[in-house]
């Protein structure tokens, strides 16, 4: 779980900071930006989807200068801007030059060339426009007249350029469609994480029940697990809510705070998980009713300090520009990956370590319980690897230009949602196994199991009677050294009364 944990954060905060937003900025050097557009047929709303360019900065241009030019395409369609010249080189522009050779009419000029047949190399074969282009020069502020509407489903991109490199443009393209202010890569995130907020409260409201059913028989660590289950569920439902508000709002400034909110909620998610899966590897709760004080403290010390530098690692990363190539970012993602590394190397030794002790000491119900951790840790690990291999082999099958137009459908279920889910099975499994019981309890008191699956609940007297004492009589600290058995306690009078009233 510790892996999958990891990696289901860093790929939602990858996403977070990566994907594209409705509206993009472009410039005189990041020129060109591209979406995913839902017409209003494939995905209902209360608008007409459409594209619009708006000119926010301008360098000043000579009368004679148009701007700049400025188009907009479905994808699909880009082998369609502009004319072959007979060197085997594209011209772009309906210019002079171009209106002189014969390339366009001059109706068309200071535009994109756009012919409507075009010569697919992929394909080898001549084809026609799949959807309208539009195109347009601009040399002052302000909204272009004319949006371009999205009659189709599909990735649609706007590129502008100038005819002078000296001349400096700021522009925003608003990618809307019907259903709201988000874009088309992630609305789909927001009907699947209600779907997922929804299971975890059937999962959490199952495991209350056990709790509630068994309240004067809880272990420690069934308590953590339900605190976790609360937090999880809550932290679902913010993620969804999210979602929500910036489809209703757009990208507004309180929603930037919110989406730091809820990677810090992602931090505490990977090192809480960090945290359960260390505790319950030194035996927390199933081997041991409690651990050394100081060995807990320690334990809760490093998952603070891991917490702490997940935080300044993420706010780092907001704070920085994402096309910054400044190498500070490294002060925080290098302490970060050394204390993640620390956790699970100690994680795997403290688990080998309990597996040793276990088997040697023949507690099979207990040992089964940690083969059965083990087993889902590996496992989870196998599943999101295979959907990632899914994802790529589905990819191999397509062109370049397939690819491109149909994997921003795709993208966001195998980098964010696809561990998100295998992260809610992995937990709701861990938690199913140690949800409480009738002898849970009693499981984590007893220091030696008979190997008879018949007589799994046939525990030491000793073990029984200390269920019932006070709770400050009964020292539930208890060492390796403690669970060692001589020769001459297994003679002790009190131990051979006890084995003839209890014939094996």
């Amino acid at each position: 779980m510790q892996r999958l944990g990891l990696f289901s954060a860093l790929l939602f905060l990858l996403n977070c900071l990566c994907v594209a937003a409705n509206k993009e900025n472009i410039n005189q050097k990041d020129h060109q930006v591209c979406s995913g557009m839902y017409s209003k047929e494939d995905w209902k709303g209360k608008v007409d989807p459409f594209i619009s360019f708006n000119v926010k900065e301008i360098s000043e241009v000579s009368e004679d200068d148009p701007g700049m030019y400025v188009a907009i395409f479905d994808f699909q369609d880009f082998e369609h801007l502009g004319a072959v010249l007979p060197d085997g080189s594209k011209y772009y522009i309906c210019d002079d030059y171009a209106i002189e050779l014969g390339l366009c009419d001059e109706s068309y000029k200071n535009e994109f060339i756009v012919k409507e047949i075009a010569y697919d190399p992929i394909t080898d074969q001549n084809v026609t426009l799949s959807n309208q282009i539009m195109t347009f020069s601009q040399k002052t502020e302000g909204l272009h007249d004319t949006k371009y509407p999205v009659k189709e489903t599909g990735y649609y991109c706007v590129t502008a350029f100038t005819r002078s490199s000296s001349t400096k443009f700021k522009a925003t393209v608003n990618f809307r469609n019907a259903y709201g202010h988000l874009a088309a890569s992630e609305v789909n995130k927001m009907p699947l994480y209600g779907l997922l907020a929804i299971g975890y409260v059937v999962a959490m409201a199952l495991y209350s029940f056990a709790f509630w059913k068994h309240k004067h028989e809880l272990l420690a660590l069934q308590k953590y697990l339900l605190a976790f289950f609360v937090f999880l569920t809550a932290e679902t439902i913010f993620i969804w809510a999210y979602y929500s508000i910036k489809n209703e709002k757009g990208d507004t400034a309180g929603l930037k705070v919110y989406m730091v909110f809820l990677s810090i909620l992602t931090a505490g998610k990977v090192t809480f998980s960090f945290f359960l899966l260390l505790i319950v590897a030194l035996g927390y709760g199933i081997v041991y009713p409690k651990l050394n004080r100081t060995l807990m403290r320690r334990c809760q010390f490093f998952a603070a300090f891991n917490y702490a530098l997940c935080v300044a690692f993420l706010i780092q990363s907001y704070l920085q520009k994402p096309d910054s190539t400044s190498l500070l970012i490294f002060i925080t993602m290098i302490p970060l990956t050394v204390s993640m590394f620390l956790f699970y190397f100690v994680i795997l030794s403290c688990m080998g370590k309990t597996v040793r002790y276990l088997k040697e000491q023949r507690q099979v119900v207990k040992l089964g319980m940690y083969r059965k951790l083990l087993t889902i840790i590996y496992a989870s690990l196998l599943i999101v690897l295979a959907g990632l291999v899914l994802s790529m082999f589905v990819l191999v099958g397509m062109n370049a230009i397939e690819m491109i137009e149909q994997h921003w459908r795709t993208r966001f279920f195998f980098t964010d949602f696809w561990p998100s889910l295998v992260y809610f099975g992995v937990f709701v499994t861990i938690a199913f196994i140690w949800r409480p019981t009738d002898t849970s309890y009693m499981l984590a008191c007893s220091q030696q199991l008979p190997t008879d699956p018949e007589n799994v609940a046939d525990f030491d007297l000793d073990d029984l009677q200390s269920l019932g004492e006070p709770a400050d009589e009964f020292d539930d600290t208890i060492r390796d050294e403690d669970m060692i058995f001589t020769d001459e306690e297994d003679d002790h009078p009190n131990n051979q009364q006890r084995d003839a009233q209890h014939p094996k």
